[in-house]
């Protein structure tokens, strides 16, 4: 691509600043019953920091592809799943356990699992992209975008 040709697909991803203002009301809704079963692929997160030991809380996106539930970030949290990590799932109002891993995904493979989710009808602000309206961005376009997908494996 020339200097002089703009990507039609990009991250952008909501500022830092702006998740910490809305964060508290998000966790709050999911963990409402009522709220919560009403949000369709909002869910939080709760792990153990690798470093600090504390409890995290953090609302993402679940994804289902594949079988598998998939959440896509670049967000610095995600280093916690090198390797796998013990984590609680809150989603639809119902609480799970389970272990979540970042997985070391291919361009191709992540391309692949953009395309699968936006084919699922996540829209392109659920998986941190701008995308010109009414625009359908190529497997190609989708394997550019570098991004870190965690894989959460649920307890039976």
């Amino acid at each position: 691509m020339s200097k002089s040709e703009t990507a039609k697909v990009r991250l952008s991803p909501p500022s830092p600043r702006l998740m910490r203002l809305v964060n508290p009301l998000v966790r709050r809704a999911l963990t409402t019953r009522s709220l919560g079963r009403r949000i369709r692929r909002q869910g939080l997160i709760e792990f153990t920091g690798r470093r600090t030991g504390r409890i995290l809380r953090v609302p993402v996106c679940l994804h289902h592809v594949g079988g598998d539930t998939l959440i896509f970030t670049e967000r610095p949290w995600r280093f916690n799943f090198a390797g796998g990590a013990p984590v609680t799932v809150t989603h639809r109002g119902l609480v799970r356990r389970g272990r979540a891993l970042l997985l070391e995904a291919t361009p191709a493979e992540g391309g692949s699992a953009f395309r699968a989710a936006l084919d699922d009808g996540a829209s392109p602000f659920e998986l941190g992209l701008k995308v010109p309206r009414g625009y359908v961005p190529s497997d190609a376009e989708l394997a550019e975008i570098a991004r870190s997908l965690i894989r959460v494996d649920y307890e039976a």
